[in-house]
């Protein structure tokens, strides 16, 4: 009786997997003769009928990734994609789980052939991969070719969009390539989507530190992590993350002492912590001199005006007014027509105590006026300039001009009484 039921069993599995090979025989008879849609159907069948076949997985895989890439096939694409919205999406999801089912071994016997399976399966992803992430640079190129030609219609914007799909599915397709998502940050940049980019920044930094390109590149990876690095400061910044931005740059000091980036970015961080209420004035003070260390060694690799700027501000707020006047000195070599800078030397030499010095004062704010007649601040100083070295008249004038500018009057129906002022303060 036992060997009936095993004889049996026997005959019941090895009809069940004729049954499936005859599935599988048909699945590919119908892919040769170009009916999709049934050879699909029949490799479905065959997995049913034996859940385990490598071979049947990673050829629906591959049959589903032929379907998805050809636009003609986009009636089938639904018909097997069901109720799905997406159905190139739908049919990647298919072809990824099958390529996975291919590569799972069931026995020890499966090994050799999931390792042919996966070599070929490596092929056929690579290749869609390769498709999407360049159909993603070539619209983000047309992007910056219409924005340069200044195309409005259609609108450029769409550009953008379509390179995102593109790179969404050559991130599902490989996942661990870092290129997409760096691309994708790029294109939320320019959408102005800082934090989209500064999590697609994270990403790439992620995804290209988990690969061998260190190893293998390792110039291109050096690289490729300066760009990341640097956009990712910026972004960090421009968010107010600044605690992020100073890890970031702390870390890429510790492996490069001189990068410019991680240096003015830390600085630039720290000096705008430092304007924390919510922080004690022990703190702040301790934040702003840390900055303006910070800062000193920007500034030692860097001809950056703005270095400069932030150094004299922070100077200044620690009362070390000649510092402050020193910095904003050398700020004017490198440019002499700044408002803010001269407007500020000239406060010193107004209010500074022991560094007032009046006739300095109504010289900074004679000359700021006339780069910059509509400044109503900068016309009110000079004539408490000019009052005050006992220019009565000519120093009431300037205060009433600034006045009138405050008070909105527009700079053109002012310039008879600006010329005749300017013209009188020439004679002495």
């Amino acid at each position: 009786m036992k060997r009936t039921l095993i004889i049996v069993a026997i005959t019941i599995i090895a009809s069940t997997v004729f049954a499936a090979a005859m599935e599988l025989t048909s699945a590919r008879l119908y892919k040769k003769q170009g009916e999709l849609l049934k050879s699909y159907q029949f490799y479905t069948e065959a997995l049913r009928k034996e859940p385990g076949s490598l071979d049947a997985y990673f050829e629906r895989g591959q049959l589903v990734s032929e379907i998805a890439a050809d636009s003609t096939k986009a009636d089938i694409a639904k018909q097997i994609a069901g109720d799905k919205p997406n159905p190139q999406l739908a049919l990647y999801d298919l072809m990824l789980a099958d390529f996975q089912e291919a590569t799972t071994p069931r026995t020890s016997a499966d090994e050799s052939a999931v390792k042919k399976l996966r070599k070929k399966i490596d092929e056929i992803l690579q290749e869609r991969w390769t498709y999407f992430y360049f159909l993603g640079v070539q619209n983000d190129s047309s992007y910056m070719k219409a924005k340069t030609e200044n195309v409005q219609d259609p609108d450029p914007g769409l550009l953008l969009s379509a390179a995102l799909a593109s790179l969404d599915m050559a991130i599902k397709i490989l996942p661990d390539r870092w290129n997409a998502y760096g691309l994708e940050a790029q294109i939320y940049g320019k959408l102005g989507d800082r934090k989209k980019a500064a999590d697609y920044w994270q990403l790439a930094l992620t995804k290209i530190d988990a690969s061998d390109m260190k190893k293998k590149e390792a110039e291109n990876y050096a690289t490729a992590i300066d760009v990341i690095h640097g956009n990712l400061l910026e972004n960090y910044y421009n968010l107010d993350r600044f605690p992020e931005t100073i890890e970031l740059a702390d870390a890429i000091l510790a492996k490069d002492s001189l990068s410019m980036d991680a240096i003015q970015f830390k600085a630039f961080a720290l000096a705008r912590m430092a304007s924390d209420t919510a922080l004690t004035a022990e703190q702040r003070t301790a934040m702003k001199n840390e900055a303006i260390t910070a800062l000193n060694r920007a500034k030692a690799g860097s001809n950056d005006p703005v270095i400069i700027y932030y150094i004299g501000q922070f100077h200044l707020q620690l009362a070390d007014t000649a510092a402050a006047l020193a910095s904003f000195k050398e700020y004017l070599k490198l440019d002499d027509k700044d408002r803010e800078v001269r407007f500020a030397i000239g406060v010193i030499y107004l209010e500074g105590g022991s560094y007032i010095n009046t006739e300095l004062a109504r010289d900074e704010y004679a000359r700021l006026t006339e780069l910059y007649p509509d400044d109503g601040a900068a016309w009110i100083n000079y004539g408490i300039a000019l009052i005050r070295l006992n220019n009565n008249v000519h120093g009431k004038e300037a205060v009433e001009i600034g006045t009138a500018l405050r008070d909105g009057q527009a700079v053109d129906a002012l310039m008879p009484r600006i010329e005749k002022l300017r013209a009188a303060m020439n004679k002495k």
